[in-house]
């Protein structure tokens, strides 16, 4: 099905304007304005609300980029034929190394959805998301043989992802933490704590 042009329009504007807050979100942080974003896409301040209704929106939108890109990192490391151990440090190194090319953007981004989702009905939802995506992580473990069988899948994929929030909750309000060391190591205390080896 080819796409109208239109629709490309609608599309590369969108685009635009998500670029542009990941700009500034990584040079202004929180304070970035709707009407700054705008000004940096490109377009007007009642364009920016055609295509978002709010900054918050906006942010959602690059917490779904986010975890679209954690989905294809999953799929990723279930195409190889990794260990499950292996598998969890692994997307605790591609954390890390994601944010060490951005830290400032993935600061602000990883805290802006953390003040969102606190006050709002979203935090369920969008904890069972990326706890979703840990479960598909890990669960090949049972048919490999390598993964604890003494709690469920759900249970072991939920302390994962806590952990992995976690860290990324230290290492956002401490500047001082190196990422790589914290999330390696953090990686490595999850895959020990579901795995058997």
């Amino acid at each position: 099905m080819t796409v109208g042009r239109r629709e490309k329009n609608k599309q590369q504007t969108r685009d635009r304007l998500l670029s542009a807050a990941r700009e500034l979100l990584a040079t202004r942080g929180s304070e970035a304005t709707v009407e700054e974003i705008a000004e940096r896409a490109a377009v007007s301040r009642a364009t920016f609300f055609n295509y978002f209704p709010s900054k918050d929106a906006l942010i959602d939108a690059l917490y779904a980029e986010l975890m679209e890109l954690f989905g294809e990192v999953v799929d990723a490391m279930l195409d190889e034929r990794l260990s499950t151990y292996d598998r969890v440090v692994g997307v605790f190194t591609d954390f890390a190394q994601t944010s060490a090319a951005d830290p400032d953007y993935m600061r602000v981004v990883t805290g802006e959805l953390e003040r969102m989702y606190a006050a709002s009905e979203s935090l369920g939802e969008n904890s069972h998301l990326f706890t979703t995506q840990v479960r598909r992580l890990i669960e090949p473990g049972l048919e490999q043989g390598d993964l604890r069988t003494d709690h469920p899948v759900e249970f072991l994929a939920q302390m994962v992802a806590a952990i992995y929030l976690s860290t990324m909750r230290y290492w956002r309000i401490d500047p001082d933490l190196k990422i790589g060391e914290i999330f390696e190591r953090a990686g490595r205390f999850a895959a020990e704590s579901i795995t058997v080896r």
